[in-house]
């Protein structure tokens, strides 16, 4: 018998190796890319990186899939499979010796021992699947990643306060985020500034964070505090931009509503700041343990007032505001009681520590009202100054302007000065400041709406 033969009953033996060592090979690569996986994971619960999907998954498809092409492109001597089998189906070196033995006239009967006694012995016998070490740490950090994933929807007790404090950095999140929505969607026009669009960038960055659990409600406040700074500096670089527009006098309408839709979105970021400032302070009392009963029901009164002001700014409906500027006077009207008594909620004395967190939230609610009124006020001007029909026409005399202004050569751009253009561009500027002062009067709009009417035909008649 020769020795190919004997190679040829080796063949499902070797596939067999090559399937346990896919096995093992693929627990040991799925490991190590697991660990690769949670370190992706952990910097992303850092803040340090956003970690997609596919970049945690990768990780892992690439390390087991790496262990199973090893296991099938690596060496693997006949030699070493016969002493595999010889040594599990205890056939004490049969095989072994059978496939080494040179050509002699004993090599013929010991082949024929060696098949005879791999005939009783099956592949799947000798070479089974077994759980390894590596299998159980593969198991072990798989369950790691998915609780690190799922962690904020898990239904445990224990988990509770977690839940409830990535809620509240959701909804700052989703307030700071209809706060700078005129930026976020100007910041996808081909004009868009580079500070523009860094702004969009982290807004939509920290948006998908706080949806999928990853932020804490401390990081979301110093992460809008932030974020409202930046735009507070857009605000400015955008005045300046007006400016140098409004010196040229080459796009007059755009300029007017630009400014306008920057001085409505200007107040309330100042005020959104404000009110992020006070919670974050809120947050660092609640953590102390030398407050008072009193003093921890207040907070925590002011604390739910100050997220529902926060949510409405905006966002509310007049019913909705209604009732929440009730509750902020009510919450106002009470502690202005407990600073007249000089009593606590439990009629006791107020303690010097006590009047002054009085005092604090006294200023800490008329904020918020503040807030809520310039949010309000400040789409009721807009909406009835775009209504009012001189408004109208001067919207369209300016257009008529701008096509004039583009037709003309550039030795026939208006004859007067760039300096008058911006005197005569100021007063609109000057007249709109003038009517965001008086919101609520009708009379008052439809007045500077008909100036700003006058001062476009002003400038239409000098500029052409």
């Amino acid at each position: 018998m020769e020795q190919n033969a004997l190679m040829k009953h080796l063949t499902p033996f070797r596939r067999r190796v090559r399937l346990v060592l896919a096995w093992k090979y693929s627990a040991v690569g799925g490991t190590i890319g697991l660990i690769f996986s949670l370190l992706t994971d952990l910097g992303d619960w850092l803040g340090k990186w956003e970690a997609e999907p596919i970049s945690v998954a990768f990780p892992i498809a690439t390390g087991i899939l790496s262990g199973i092409v090893y296991a099938f492109v690596r060496s693997l001597p006949a030699e070493a499979v016969a002493q595999l089998i010889d040594r599990r189906a205890e056939l004490k070196d049969r095989v072994t010796t059978a496939l080494l033995c040179s050509e002699t006239s004993f090599t013929e009967p010991l082949r024929e021992d060696a098949l005879s006694h791999l005939a009783s012995v099956r592949p799947s016998q000798i070479f089974r699947f077994r759980l390894t070490v590596w299998h159980g740490a593969m198991a072990l950090l798989l369950v790691a990643l998915l609780v690190s994933n799922f962690l904020p929807l898990l239904p445990l007790p224990f988990l509770a306060s977690f839940r409830q404090d990535r809620k509240e950095a959701k909804q700052v999140v989703e307030n700071l985020n209809q706060v700078l929505k005129p930026i976020v969607e100007h910041a996808k026009e081909p004009e868009a500034t580079e500070l523009e669009k860094a702004i969009a960038h982290q807004l939509r960055e920290l948006y998908k964070r706080s949806q999928r659990g990853r932020l804490s409600k401390k990081e979301a406040l110093v992460k809008a505090e932030k974020l409202l700074s930046e735009a507070e500096k857009l605000q400015r670089q955008s005045q300046e931009h007006i400016k140098r527009v409004s010196t040229k006098a080459i796009t007059a309408a755009d300029t007017l509503k630009e400014s306008m839709k920057q001085k409505a979105m200007a107040s309330q970021m100042r005020e959104m700041k404000s009110l992020l400032e006070r919670m974050r302070e809120i947050e660092r009392q609640l953590q102390s343990r030398d407050l008072t009963e009193t003093q921890r029901q207040l907070l925590e009164a002011e604390k739910q007032l100050l997220q529902r002001a926060l949510s409405g700014m905006g966002q509310l409906s007049q019913q909705e505001l209604k009732q929440l500027m009730e509750a902020l006077k009510q919450q106002q009207a009470m502690l202005q009681q407990m600073l007249q008594s000089g009593r606590n909620l439990q009629g006791q004395p107020l303690t010097p520590a006590e009047r002054q967190m009085l005092e604090q939230q006294l200023q800490s609610l008329q904020q918020m009202m503040r807030a809520l009124q310039l949010s309000e006020q400040a789409r009721e001007f807009l909406r009835k100054l775009m209504s009012d029909p001189n408004f109208q026409e001067a919207m369209k005399l300016l257009s008529e302007l701008q096509k004039q202004l583009e037709n003309l050569q550039e030795s026939q751009i208006p004859q007067v000065s760039p300096e008058e253009l911006e005197r005569m561009l100021k007063e609109l500027e000057k007249a709109l400041e003038e009517l965001a002062k008086q919101y609520g009067d009708d009379e008052k709009i439809r007045e500077l709406a008909r100036q700003i009417l006058e001062a476009v035909k002003r400038l239409k008649e000098g500029g052409t």
